[in-house]
């Protein structure tokens, strides 16, 4: 097992496991470097794992799909979308989160992002008229959109059944790392602005019609999280309920935006949301920016600001549009910054310390370290001790009492023990490692250079004296 060893002390651990207790005490040297860890940094927008120019190791991936699409015919799903980037990231070790919208007016949509057969049943829309620039599917640039009215009770009802349908399939899927609570107005962001409904309305629907379609997600999904975006605040803090933990993660889009640095904690009205401030202790916080790079310099808007913004709120993903890390180049000032969202947003475990003492057939670990990161392992994920003989074959391993969920930003000490039945005379390799429990992905890496081979932090050797 190849070790590098940059740290002080180093005492290779050769306990002769009987009365007299044997002691090993190790250092270990942070990897300052960026690596991939599942659930942490940014997210990939799209529905496969693509390359980057500017090396960065994607954590996760995202995409958002229209309701037209997985429900082409009435009660007739195509979950083919969706299935595939399951597939494509599952493959990569890293999980997927998604979003449904009913309608979404970027690009050139086509006229129904809701099914046809929804509206053909009676459900009410308007036609909104939208200006874009000419191409050769619209000469003139004039783009008409089906607007779905979201309080129609034969809309709410069919989207209350392809809702539940969507859950029957997905809730609880291992490779699904989460969702949006979506569906509600423009890109299922929770507001019905650039919809042609008349200059300042935002969310023309009753509480009780919005917090319906939040109990469609609420009382289907009941295994995997749920995130929910800021910008209604009333139904934001219905979503978040009054139980003793958050029903729901938040996500705030528009980072950079001076008006979306207003609809988050501790801004009116959200400040009396109090539970706000410490929703990321048990769920996740997602961000992403407002635009481009360029377009957001425009503004005049401090892009500096912003990246350090989302880590000072403590996401755990970032994602990359419209503002990826490709735009920024290599070398500038908001290099450094765009490296941090790597290396801290979610946990970074840093090990610092180990103490390993065998006798009598008991093994006693602890280790101590630092979470470096902003938020921590949102994930289910699980810290196995493993013992493995000569050829490498896993001959013991025990699950720590810790869970890495419950380790916050700053120190965390893990403290077990375990029996070990092993051969008289024959070396073990004792290692500490971060692992899914459903094992579907990648092992979650500790920051340090004292790893093996496969990946795991080296606790040293064990061997039993004849």
């Amino acid at each position: 097992m190849g070790k590098t060893f940059l740290s002080i002390v180093f005492c290779a651990l050769l306990c002769a496991c009987q009365s007299q207790p044997q002691v090993s005490e190790i250092s270990f040297a942070e990897n300052p470097g960026i690596f991939q860890n599942p659930g942490q940094g940014w997210m990939r927008f799209g529905n496969a794992l693509k390359g980057s120019k500017n090396k960065v190791n994607f954590g996760a991936g995202y995409s958002r799909f229209l309701w037209v699409a997985l429900e082409p015919k009435e009660g007739v799903y195509n979950w083919e979308p969706i299935d595939k980037a399951l597939e494509n990231f599952s493959k990569q070790g890293l999980p997927f989160y998604f979003r449904i919208m009913c309608i979404s007016t970027s690009g050139y949509p086509q006229f129904y992002n809701s099914p046809k057969w929804v509206f053909d049943k009676g459900a009410k829309y308007t036609v909104h008229t939208m200006q874009k620039e000419p191409n050769k599917r619209f000469p003139d640039g004039v783009v008409k959109i089906a607007v779905p009215e979201f309080g129609d009770p034969v809309f709410m009802e069919a989207h209350e059944k392809f809702i539940k349908a969507l859950a029957a399939r997905y809730d609880g899927d291992p490779r699904l790392g989460g969702l949006d609570l979506g569906s509600y107005g423009n890109w299922g962001e929770w507001h019905c602005t650039s919809l042609g409904l008349g200059k300042g309305v935002v969310r023309p629907h009753s509480r009780e019609v919005r917090q319906r379609y939040a109990d469609m997600y609420l009382k289907n999904f009941k295994k995997t999280p749920i995130i929910f975006m800021t910008d209604d605040h009333e139904t934001l803090e219905y979503a978040l309920g009054d139980g003793e933990k958050p029903r729901v993660g938040m996500r705030r889009d528009g980072v950079g935006s001076p008006g979306h640095f207003k609809r988050w904690i501790g801004t009116f009205p959200y400040e009396k949301i109090t539970r706000m401030g410490d929703v990321w202790k048990d769920m996740p916080m997602f961000f992403e920016f407002f635009d481009s790079v360029n377009r957001m310099r425009g503004r005049g808007w401090d892009i500096p600001y912003s990246l350090k913004w989302v880590l000072k709120n403590h996401a755990s993903l970032v994602n990359e549009g419209p503002l990826g890390p490709d735009q920024i180049a290599e070398g500038s000032s908001e290099e450094k910054l765009l490296r941090d969202i790597d290396l801290y947003a979610g946990a970074r475990l840093v090990p610092e310390k180990a103490r390993v003492e065998c006798g009598d057939g008991t093994i006693k670990v602890r280790v101590e370290g630092v979470n470096k990161g902003v938020s921590k392992i949102y994930l289910p994920y699980e810290f196995v001790y493993e013992l493995r003989d000569r050829a490498g074959n896993v001959v013991a391993e025990k699950i720590s009492a810790k869970n890495p969920g419950s380790i916050l930003p700053g120190k965390f000490v893990l403290s077990d023990e375990f029996k070990a039945d092993l051969n008289d005379g024959e070396t073990y390799f004792l290692s500490l490692r971060v692992r899914h429990i459903p094992k579907v992905f990648k092992d979650f890496r500790f920051a340090a250079k004292n790893l093996t081979k496969d990946g795991a932090l080296d606790l040293g050797n064990v061997k039993i004296n004849p």
